[in-house]
């Protein structure tokens, strides 16, 4: 038996997981879950898969929690219980809490040498090489499940590093693809929600609109794979069929094609290195009448430029890029500003000194506060100059 724990056990990436492992009860267990303050969710959890410890950075939902429960279970609860679990000898952490927030629980796996699933892409965009070098003094296993990046992860795996030429990572093009500028100028926050391919929650869903979702996974896939921003080029696939690719200095193209499920990423990330039943039926290539594939408008979509720009000027920078599309997100998602003025906040708070956002990796979380605070004033002077 696999022991498995999931941090966000109750958002898209852990309820997916969640059926993975119900397909293969006799292979796996589920030895912790961790939840904001879903403790309903972490009730019918706890009946069904019994994890020995379930943690909550709420103290009132593992009250609450521990009240509709009938017995054994270890319940921690906080701000570090995500933290703590993952630290927990384990055979896999599935990472599923997005945003920073997630870092200091990833961060807590890698340093106690689990292999970790790695579903929150902001860990590795703030933490950079830094985090994969502490994992390899750890002898922690970083595994991607991003679409994208576990499509990647497989193809590279057919030939050797200094054989690799340059990676392509696919977007479906989000709400917007099809949209003019002029008509993007005056987004409403639903209608940039409304992704037409993938089931995801809001912040990824507006992430996918502005394309930042694209800039953060670029960063990733640089980190990831060490490869510089050049060599790695970005197509809006409307089908979302073909995940990513490798290219080879032979002049090969190793690319993976699925279902847009995560199902597919979720099982090969917590089943590797073996490939088991994930639920997913094989793609039909009878059925697939265009592999359509198109550049990004870079005026339309200018996040993803910002995200190179960020990525060469090193991980200041990438911090700061994720801490701005945070906030500008928020406030975007709260109609203080326009669709445009998130990218305009993240170019703002790029022009600053970022150098100061590159730290080691017990200082990030305060990094991070910083970063956010300072995009936060921009933010807030570019809606007073507009008022």
């Amino acid at each position: 038996m696999k022991s498995v724990t999931i941090l966000g056990a109750s958002g898209s990436i852990g309820t997916n997981a969640l059926a993975f492992l119900r397909l293969h009860r006799n292979r796996f267990s589920l030895k912790a879950a961790s939840f904001a303050k879903s403790w309903e969710s972490a009730v019918a959890i706890y009946r069904e898969f019994s994890p020995e410890v379930v943690a909550f950075s709420d103290p009132a939902a593992a009250s609450s929690f521990s009240e509709a429960i009938d017995g054994p279970c270890h319940v921690i609860a906080g701000p570090n219980a995500a933290a703590e679990v993952a630290s927990m000898p384990v055979d896999v952490v599935l990472a599923a809490i997005s945003g920073s927030i997630g870092f200091p629980s990833v961060h807590a796996a890698v340093k106690a040498g689990n292999r970790v699933a790695l579903a929150n892409k902001e860990a590795l965009v703030c933490g950079g090489t830094k985090l994969l070098t502490l994992a390899k003094e750890h002898g922690s296993e970083v595994i991607p499940v991003d679409s994208e990046h576990s499509a990647i992860y497989q193809c590279v795996k057919l030939g050797r590093r200094e054989e690799l030429r340059r990676l392509v990572l696919t977007a479906s093009g989000g709400p917007f693809r099809d949209w003019s500028k002029a008509q993007i100028v005056n987004a409403t926050v639903d209608q940039a929600l409304r992704h037409p391919t993938w089931q995801m929650g809001p912040k990824n869903s507006l992430d996918s609109a502005t394309l930042a979702n694209k800039g953060l996974e670029l960063i990733e896939a640089c980190y990831f794979f060490d490869m510089p921003s050049s060599h790695v080029d970005v197509f809006v696939n409307p089908s979302s069929l073909l995940h990513s690719a490798a290219s080879y200095i032979d002049g090969t193209m190793i690319a993976l094609l699925g279902h847009n499920d995560m199902k597919n990423a979720i099982g090969y990330a917590l089943s590797y290195p073996d490939r088991l039943h994930t639920g997913v039926d094989d793609l039909n290539l009878g059925e697939v009448r265009s592999l359509e594939f198109r550049s990004v408008d870079s005026e339309k979509f200018p996040c993803l430029t910002l995200a190179r720009e960020a990525v060469n000027a090193g991980p200041g920078a990438t911090m700061m890029f994720n801490a701005a599309n945070e906030i500008a997100g928020r406030m975007f998602m709260e109609s203080r500003i326009g669709f445009y003025e998130i990218s305009e906040i993240i170019s703002e708070s790029l022009s600053c000194d970022t150098a100061q956002f590159d730290v080691e990796l017990d200082e990030l979380m305060a990094a991070d506060h910083e970063a956010k605070s300072l995009a936060a004033k921009i933010a807030n002077r570019l809606i007073l100059a507009r008022a």
